[in-house]
């Protein structure tokens, strides 16, 4: 009989059977039984290691999210910790008139142009460009853009070809530019670019053109942007992938940093409930939903489907299940093609190939008649199908602009997290130049012909590095920026200058103000012109005229009226106090003299899960705005054309979710229609009387129509136990913390106080007996405000309300005052935007420092959100 072995070691055992017994075999018995035993302790040992390993030391994995939509593969389910994310800012030298939304100064070479709303890269529709001739070439174009020599530019286009017979290209009209990327794509817009270093200070057209073979040859031109960018980016160009351009350098108007930065981990499942699916015209009414993954179509009418349109990787394996009695298919992005064709299989699989996007479509297809029922859908990454999971989506949202120098990136805008709150190292600050600003009249001295140079009181915003500043117009046109030493003969129209005075400079035309060369304006004139009014004389001209002239409207005699610049022209004898819809104010970006630190809103914990996840990185991103739904046609409508009276805050590009009472609602979505899509973008969601709520609080997550350049996410996450278990008691001990500043905030605005602000320009407290200025803020929101004051300086700021005293649009109200501690008068308050408490001059009444201004009457009002 044969030695036995022990079970667990394998150790020899002696054969106690063999007439041998008396013999002893070192090497079996002794030898290989220990070499056995310290095999066995070395796994043993090995295990323990890896073990206390895990237990005893934290480690890390570092992860670097890119723009766009990706996949990452993580080892363990954990939350994403951000160690990394920086600003930047582009500056589209071309404003808004790239944006395809309107013709406005762009022109035609040898082409008809015209907007088509129906096809689009972005915004709200493209520039149709129509050959004139049978020959020659064609093309849309910007005249008149200045490139500095010694400097470096990229010009992009998005373009889609109708039936040109040659390429699609971009390039300056001086010549000897590269032209990068051409396109003759007739399926879908591509991003066609070139790159121009000019030797001199040179000005040039922008085009984008193709050479003609027959009369009526056209294509479409979108997002037209010209950057410029520094040495190594440009010689980098030549490099890089069409993809990796587009990334880099998107479309914006104007000037634009990173702006409310998110970074969303898709669930496991791609699919959303069927609330959230688009019905088709043939199953409208037809289609049921039974529960958030439950739907029944019942018709007798082919192709009644409901559909769901999600984002992809590139040419990678994806998997479809679900239970139903009706048909799927797969759609590519442009709905074209089918990806997976019409089946009654109950899984599936597919490559999403070089779409970015897909349709999932449920639908009876070919069969006429019944009740299609379709449970539990589920897509996922990879070639196999995954048990059906509700969709659940983890998200880290920061509502906040994160800028840096616009050609070489330095001094950025930074994010850090700090005990569970994250924070923004600011180095650039924005304002916006309206009328609510404390102007001063314009003098003589200041007058060139053809414009007039007017300026801020100094010192009304952080203190800046002079020149530093960007400026927008309110047309979009990026202004000329003084530089040390610049004069404004030279600099002319459009320029601004951040003074070392600490005024900000601006340079107005006479065909925006309609203020005549030999006209001072006045406080008011100054003030109408930055809410969006021009002056003009009513008694020789009528308002449409007026807003149409670019010669002088207003001399200083006859009557004088204002007209809005922009939109219809409404006009008004009163001197304007607020701008209007359709307006946008001039914005002004600087860089901070000193940096400061600030807190920033965030929403969610971005988490993975164990394999492989699908990450989107993007911007532009608005989380829970309070929503305020309109009913119409039995249904309650966010966003709907309802005369504005739902409408959010920016235009939409996509509504992302409704929230009532904190917690996400189910409302369904549709596209508006073209005639509203300028005023409010792209979506509107609505939802029946039957499950609306009236006593309930909505708010709205969405994303905006308006486009900002995006940045990776650098962060990592928890690669064993001890770092999860550490993650975790950092957590628990953050949220207590911050619970307890919550319930402390919440004690405090049970019981709120009144808070004394420093008054400014020789304003004063009237006396010891008198109640002093001071503000309070209440626990439903409303800023109240009491005292008397001693006149100072009129129409400066008699003092500042600090960020979250302000109302959301500037007030106008009627106090009491007295002239001279004689005379009872009533006096005139603004109170703006920007916190700025100030007097207005009443026409016929003088206030001197031995009158008083009781702001006692001032009504209380809705504090900023």
């Amino acid at each position: 009989m044969a030695s036995e072995k022990t079970p667990n070691l394998g150790l020899n055992q002696i054969d106690r059977t063999s007439p041998k017994t008396t013999y002893f075999d070192l090497e079996k018995y002794l030898d290989e039984n220990w070499r056995s035993v310290d095999e066995f302790a070395g796994d043993v040992n090995d295990g323990v290691n890896e073990i206390k390993k895990r237990l005893d030391t934290t480690e890390r994995k570092a992860v670097t999210l890119e723009p766009g939509v990706q996949i990452v593969h993580t080892e363990k389910a954990a939350p994403f910790s951000l160690t990394g994310l920086s600003g930047r800012t582009l500056v589209n030298l071309l404003g808004r008139l790239g944006s395809g939304d309107q013709i406005g100064s762009l022109l035609g070479w040898e082409a008809d142009l015209a907007v088509d709303t129906s096809n689009k890269a972005q915004g709200m529709g493209s520039i149709k460009v129509t050959a004139k001739n049978a020959t020659g070439v064609y093309n849309v174009y910007s005249s008149g853009l200045k490139l500095i020599g010694g400097r470096y530019y990229i010009a992009l286009a998005d373009v889609k070809n109708i039936n040109a017979s040659n390429n699609i290209y971009v390039n300056f009209s001086t010549g000897g530019n590269k032209a990068l990327k051409q396109s003759i794509d007739k399926s879908q817009f591509v991003t066609i670019y070139t790159k121009c270093a000019p030797a001199n200070d040179t000005t040039i057209n922008l085009e984008v053109s193709s050479i003609s073979t027959a009369t009526g040859q056209a294509f479409y031109a979108d997002a037209i942007r010209l950057y410029e960018i520094n040495a190594s980016d440009y010689a980098a160009l030549d490099s890089m992938t069409a993809e990796q351009i587009v990334t880099k350098y998107p479309y914006v108007d104007s000037v634009m940093p990173v702006r409310n930065p998110y970074a969303i981990r898709y669930g496991e499942n791609l699919l959303p409930p069927f609330y959230e699916w688009g019905v088709s015209a043939a199953a409208t009414g037809k289609a049921s939903i039974k529960g958030p993954y439950s739907l029944n179509i019942t018709t007798t009418t082919l192709n009644s489907y409901v559909r769901y349109k999600t984002k992809v990787v590139p040419n990678t394996n994806y998997s479809w299940s679900l239970t139903h009695s009706g048909q799927v298919a797969v759609s590519d992005k442009n709905d074209a093609n089918l990806l997976v064709p019409y089946t009654t299989n109950q899984t599936g699989s597919f490559n999403s190939g070089t779409n970015d996007e897909v349709y999932f479509y449920v639908s009876n297809n070919t069969v006429a008649t019944g009740t299609f029922t379709f449970t539990n859908p589920m897509l996922n990454i990879g070639s196999t199908a995954k048990p059906f999971k509700p969709r659940q989506d983890s998200m880290l949202a920061l509502q906040t602009d994160l800028y840096a120098d616009p050609v070489t990136g330095a001094n950025a805008d930074t994010v850090f997290e700090r005990d569970g709150q994250y924070f923004k190292s600011k180095t650039w600050h924005g304002v916006t130049l309206d009328g609510a600003v404390n102007w001063n009249a314009s003098s003589p001295g200041q007058s060139f012909p053809g414009f007039k140079v007017v300026y801020t009181a100094p010192n009304q915003f952080p203190a800046w590095i002079s020149y530093s500043d960007k400026s927008v117009k309110h047309d979009g046109k990026i202004l000329n920026t003084a530089k040390t030493g610049g004069q404004w003969s030279t600099l002319g129209a459009d320029a601004t200058e951040t003074s070392i005075d600490g005024s900000i400079y601006v340079s107005v035309p006479v065909a925006d103000s309609g203020w005549a060369d030999g006209y001072t304006p006045t406080q008011d004139d100054i003030k109408a012109y930055f809410y969006g009014y021009k002056a003009y004389d009513a008694n020789t001209i009528t308002p449409a005229n007026a807003q149409a002239s670019t010669m002088a409207t207003w001399s200083g005699t006859g009557t004088k009226y204002w007209v809005q610049r922009v939109g219809a022209p409404n006009f008004t004898q009163s001197v304007p106090q607020l701008s209007y819809t359709g307006y946008t104010p001039y914005q002004l970006v600087y860089q901070l003299a000193s940096p400061t630190v600030e807190p920033i809103v965030s929403e969610g914990q971005l988490s993975f899960v164990e394999g492989d996840n699908q990450v989107e990185v993007g911007t532009g991103l608005i989380v829970r705005e309070e929503s305020k739904p309109a009913i119409s046609s039995n249904q309650y409508w966010i966003n709907g054309s309802l005369n504005g009276v739902s409408k959010l805050r920016e235009k939409t590009n996509k509504i992302i979710a409704v929230y009532k009472n904190g917690k996400k609602d189910s409302w369904g979505t549709v596209s508006h229609t073209d005639d509203v899509k300028n005023l409010y973008g792209l979506t509107q969601a609505y939802i029946s009387t039957a499950r609306f709520d009236p006593s309930a609080s909505y708010s709205t997550t969405y994303l905006t129509l308006e486009t900002s350049p995006i940045v990776p996410f650098a962060g990592s996450y928890a690669a064993n136990e001890k770092t999860l278990l550490e993650d975790l008691a950092d957590s628990v001990q953050q949220n207590t913390a911050r619970v307890s500043v919550l319930e402390n905030k919440k004690a405090d605005k049970d019981n709120p106080t009144w808070l004394t602000p420093t008054l400014l320009n020789g304003w004063t407290n009237r006396a010891p007996d008198l109640s002093q200025i001071s503000y309070l803020k209440d626990s439903a929101g409303y800023i109240h405000i009491k005292g008397v004051a001693k006149p100072g300086a009129l129409n400066t700021s008699m003092f500042q309300l600090p960020a979250g005293y302000r109302p959301s649009l500037s007030i106008v109200a009627v106090v009491a005052a007295n002239t001279d501690n004689a005379h009872d008068v009533m006096g005139r308050i603004n109170i703006g935007a920007n916190g700025n408490v100030a007097m207005v001059p009443v026409v016929g009444i003088t206030i001197t420092d031995t009158g008083w201004v009781s702001l006692d009457s001032l009504p209380p009002f809705l504090a900023e959100k």
